[in-house]
């Protein structure tokens, strides 16, 4: 059993050993248990569409379909002795098989906890997710010429043995009730347990997926200042580094440190909206071992993310979130701004019935970290709709459907772009 297992296996014991607790110290604790399973039709598992192969003949197929089928569980727990304390754990296990290709049969655990309290000026919040993937240890071979299906072919990587790990928390003092001051953290990290191997020259295999681990963590503070009752101007700063793993042991990659200038806004405009953002310029100093000679080694980049609410009536909620910044490449020896765009209205027409509509926005785009003969642009757009009935306090169905397609501006990408469908639905039952 390798350190995830040990550490999935130790979390779970804890957990458990939190629910026997619940039953022993009473009104405190709160627990919650759910199960759930789930058939989609997947109508290009592995994002490519054309034929005959040109790189590998032995590459992943193209326009291959396959229904997939999931069984899931989810168990909670909360426990709030006071206002100054209060705990949030959850593991939630979904075991995943593809009918046709066992290659990208994994399981996922999720694992989360979270802690946040109050006492008089002083308020704190802290949260952490942890998702072990236990997947195949070898990465796909796209065949096409073009490379990875765009923006890295995320869809096939997330089913690869991996371990993902996000961290945050904030530490805030009502200095008065016109302002605050915020104390913030955050760190990722993700660790790739697949093989490397060469694409070129003796013994390579020509178009193989490489991964290599990446991370960033960042901490500052924050000043807010209320422009009314419930909302803020708000200015920060952030320092941090990002770390890109080497490629086939060759120390070529984009580790750096950072340095952000934020301005923002956050808060409720009015009783129906609410709006948070942060965003300004991003200066990057990149280590002098690591990339490759002749890279400017400072360089400014900029930074943006934010969400709104909008809640016009009891029946309609509109989302929108957004993010742009500069991410290290999974494939190594590069870094990309990355683009991020999603729109979700959801509509409730009953106790019982609910349908939703979506639209997503990605782009990658390398221009101004890698070699020409490197050079990706990708979009991807995903358009989502679905329904959720419930057919009574305890069991809810929902059926969905969405149409994914890329497009890639660079000259040479017929692994690129793809059209990719899912119809699916869907069962959960509530304890």
């Amino acid at each position: 059993m390798n350190a995830s297992r040990h550490t999935l296996a130790i979390t779970v014991l804890m957990l458990l050993a939190c629910f026997a607790g619940a039953a022993e110290t009473g009104a405190a604790w709160k627990t919650s248990a759910a199960t759930g399973a789930r058939a989609v039709y997947d109508d290009n598992v592995f994002l490519q569409d054309r034929n005959p192969m040109t790189v590998n003949a032995k590459g992943v197929a193209a326009e291959a379909g396959s229904m997939v089928y999931a069984a899931s569980a989810a168990l909670g727990a909360t426990w709030q002795p006071d206002k100054l304390l209060a705990l949030d754990i959850g593991y939630a296990p979904e075991f995943i098989r593809y009918q046709r290709f066992g290659s990208e049969n994994h399981d996922d655990h999720r694992l989360n906890a979270g802690l946040h309290g109050q006492s008089g000026a002083w308020s704190y919040d802290a949260k952490g997710n942890l998702l072990i993937v236990d997947g195949s240890s070898d990465s796909p071979i796209f065949g096409q010429a073009g490379g990875t299906p765009a923006i890295g072919g995320e869809q096939v990587r997330s089913r690869r043995d991996q371990t993902a790990t996000k961290v945050s928390g904030n530490l805030t003092y009502a200095a008065c009730p016109e302002a605050f001051l915020r104390a913030v953290g955050a760190a990722s990290f993700q660790d790739f347990r697949t093989a490397q191997e060469p694409t070129a020259g003796i013994g390579a295999i020509p178009g193989y997926a490489n991964y290599v681990d990446r991370s960033e963590w960042s901490a500052g503070a924050d000043i807010g200042w209320l422009a009314h009752k419930d909302l803020a101007l708000v200015a920060g700063v952030r320092f941090g580094k990002q770390r890109q793993g080497n490629l086939l042991g060759l120390k070529n990659n984009c580790s750096n440190t950072l340095t952000r200038l934020l301005l923002g806004v956050e808060g409720k405009v009015c009783p129906s909206f609410s709006l948070k953002f942060l965003g300004g310029p991003d200066v990057r100093q990149y280590t002098d071992s690591a990339v490759a000679a002749g890279f400017d080694r400072t360089r400014a980049a900029h930074y943006a993310e934010g969400s709104t609410i909008w809640t016009p009536s009891k029946s309609d909620a509109f989302t929108l979130s957004m993010k742009d910044y500069l991410w290290l490449s999974s494939g190594g020896r590069g870094a990309y701004e990355n683009t991020l765009y999603d729109f979700v209205w959801k509509h409730t027409f009953s106790k019982t019935w609910s349908t939703a509509a979506g639209f997503n926005y990605q782009k990658g785009d390398n221009l101004e970290y890698v070699t020409p003969a490197n050079y990706r642009n990708d979009s991807i757009y995903t358009v989502s709709g679905g329904a959720a009935y419930a057919l009574n306090a305890k069991t809810k169905l929902d059926a969905s459907i969405s149409r994914e397609w890329s497009d890639s501006a660079v000259a040479n990408k017929p692994g690129r772009d793809y059209v990719r469908w899912l119809v699916g639905a869907d069962i959960k039952y509530t304890f």
